[in-house]
């Protein structure tokens, strides 16, 4: 390989005569970045993590966690992730033999009825993350694997809690031919599959925290643009990054408004880069159409001031533009969507479409 580089070099560090002499160091490093990169994608591996007794850990961050899998940048992880503990559909009247022997396997020893929907998988160390750094999480595919499903809403939760002031749940079944739910009788879902909990460990100093509201580090943002095709951009925090990955959702609507979405196992695939010294305050993404910026806040007005905010940063730092002239076109072409308002730290998620920039 080394014999390879070399010559590749030697052949673009000599060039026809025509060729300017002030072109050389260019084109040197032009041909090294390419080289680099071909030969990164090529040595790159795909791994397979599924949810299993020893690859999750449930409802929480740590950053003292153990990492169960250790990958380089550049590589691919498939994963199967489980949401439904099967007490929980037992608990609803669903029959043991209708409900998958791989939650089951999943849940064993799990106490309780609980539907377990942050069993996450992970987490994945990547080899020289540190903090500073930027761990990038492009989502290749995503898709449901079981077609079972539960959903529900519990009291003092929700955005309508003086309304719903009391607990139910209910069982879904998932058309995986069809890919949609009959919720009712002439009403039919389609399915939209995301991960709603990405996230990397938080700092050690935080210690042992709950998943259920995101942060800065990422985590339960059940945000439902961030679907197959998206890419998520999250702060290392320690080191290795330590990324969990879990929360699996047939559907949901913008809001997430009675608390959950339409709760299920996911299979999917993923890629994650390390971008070294490329640190970042709070999660940005990516959508095929889209560049999104995030707020996270229990007031809802503050989140929409901080996507804002973030927006401007993006545009000023990628696209070279004034703050205040950036300022001007958010307000022109940007869109603040709510991300869902159930989470305690509520979400607001900015977006500005990719085919307004011509280069």
């Amino acid at each position: 390989m080394r014999k390879k580089n070399t010559l590749f070099l030697h052949s673009v560090s000599s060039p026809p005569m025509m060729l300017s002499v002030r072109l050389l160091p260019l084109l040197k490093i032009i041909a090294v970045l390419a080289l680099f990169t071909a030969t990164h994608i090529a040595l790159a591996k795909t791994h397979e993590l599924k949810a299993s007794t020893t690859t999750v850990h449930r409802s929480f961050f740590d950053a003292s966690l153990t990492p169960v899998l250790t990958i380089e940048s550049g590589d691919k992880v498939k994963l199967e992730t489980v949401s439904g503990n099967p007490r929980y559909f037992e608990s609803l009247g669903v029959p043991k033999e209708k409900i998958p022997a791989e939650l089951y396997a999943a849940f064993e020893g799990v106490e309780g009825i609980s539907r377990g929907d942050h069993t996450l998988n992970g987490p994945i160390a990547v080899r020289g993350a540190e903090p500073g750094d930027t761990l990038e999480i492009r989502i290749l595919s995503v898709e449901v694997r079981l077609p079972i499903a539960g959903q529900g809403f519990r009291p003092e939760r929700g955005a309508l809690p003086d309304e719903f002031n009391y607990q139910k749940d209910r069982v879904l079944w998932i058309d995986l031919e069809k890919q949609s739910v009959e919720y009712a009788p002439n009403i039919h879902v389609p399915v939209k599959p995301f991960w709603g909990v990405i996230a990397v460990a938080p700092p050690a100093s935080m210690g042992r925290i709950p998943s259920g509201p995101p942060n800065f580090f990422g985590g339960n943002m059940d945000n439902s643009d961030l679907g197959a095709g998206s890419t998520v951009f999250l702060p290392v925090q320690i080191a290795g990054g330590s990324l969990s990955i879990g929360d699996g959702h047939a559907a949901q609507g913008h809001g997430e408004v009675c608390l959950s979405a339409i709760e299920t196992s996911l299979k999917g695939e993923i890629q994650v880069i390390l971008h070294k010294q490329q640190h970042l305050k709070w999660p940005r993404a990516e959508t095929p159409t889209h560049y999104m910026t995030m707020g996270l806040h229990t007031d809802l007005d503050e989140a929409a001031r901080m996507a804002t905010s973030q927006m401007l940063d993006f545009l000023v730092e990628r696209k070279g533009m004034k703050r205040e002239d950036a300022y001007m076109l958010s307000s022109a072409a940007m869109d603040l969507t709510v991300t869902q308002v159930v989470d305690g730290t509520k979400g607001i998620h900015a977006l500005i479409p990719k085919s307004i920039f011509k280069k």
